[in-house]
């Protein structure tokens, strides 16, 4: 199993759920305003930097992997430059 860790700019995240929803991933734990620092910039909700990202986290058979790696590439050919998008993926030992 692996864990896939997906931050996504706040305005693009309903389209990468029902993305991902559409391929059977109906298991997921999102968290929203999540603020930081990367490669595209600053995000950090105020009016200096307003943008928020939304994290979700999922936790997949390692077949469906593959499947979320393409969803994410596609939602980030969509993306402008300076908005960002980035996916992690782990591995899950052990769900309790």
């Amino acid at each position: 199993m692996k864990m896939v860790v997906v931050v996504c700019p706040e305005g693009h995240h309903e389209d990468f759920r029902n993305s991902v929803k559409a391929h059977g991933i109906h298991a997921y734990t999102e968290m929203k305003h999540a603020v930081g620092e990367g490669e595209t910039g600053k995000k950090f909700g105020n009016r200096l930097w307003p943008d928020e990202s939304i994290v979700t986290f999922m936790v997949v058979d390692d077949e469906k992997k593959s499947e979320i790696t393409h969803l994410v590439h596609e939602c980030q050919s969509r993306l402008l430059p300076a908005e960002g998008m980035r996916a992690f993926i782990l591995p899950v030992e052990e769900v309790l």
